[in-house]
């Protein structure tokens, strides 16, 4: 009987480690690459906000080329702004037009974030 046990422990013990533990770091990036993306949404809109406020309508600015080369850019014309809509495609918005997007965006990003909190902690209590 003791034997029997033993095995059954093992068993589930092999199956924490090689199947939950695996889904738990899984789900856990999968959640934090959607927290960067809040972050980056909730970061341009208050940039628009702040472009707002002070009705900035050109600028002067360092934009990151890659490997922490910079290259300094000159905006004429502030009133439209290009967004990463996802797969490589940028849309050319209006300020308004891109905090309603944002806003949007924000809204459907805190669900995904809110669904993957759930799976991180359904598998989570699967190993308890």
């Amino acid at each position: 009987m003791d034997n029997l046990r033993q095995e059954k422990v093992q068993r589930f013990e092999e199956f924490v480690d090689k199947r939950l533990k695996p889904d738990l770091v899984h789900a856990i990036a999968q959640r934090d690459k959607v927290f960067e993306q809040q972050k980056i949404f909730a970061d341009l809109g208050k940039n628009i906000e702040n472009l707002e406020k002070n009705s900035v309508t050109s600028l002067r600015t360092l934009v990151n080329l890659g490997s922490e080369v910079y290259l300094q850019a000159e905006v004429p014309d502030t009133q439209h702004i290009f967004v990463d809509v996802g797969f490589g495609f940028h849309v050319e918005f209006t300020w308004s037009e891109a905090l309603n997007y944002i806003e949007k965006r924000e809204e459907k990003i805190a669900r995904l974030a809110c669904e993957l909190t759930l799976h991180k902690f359904q598998i989570h209590r699967k190993g308890i």
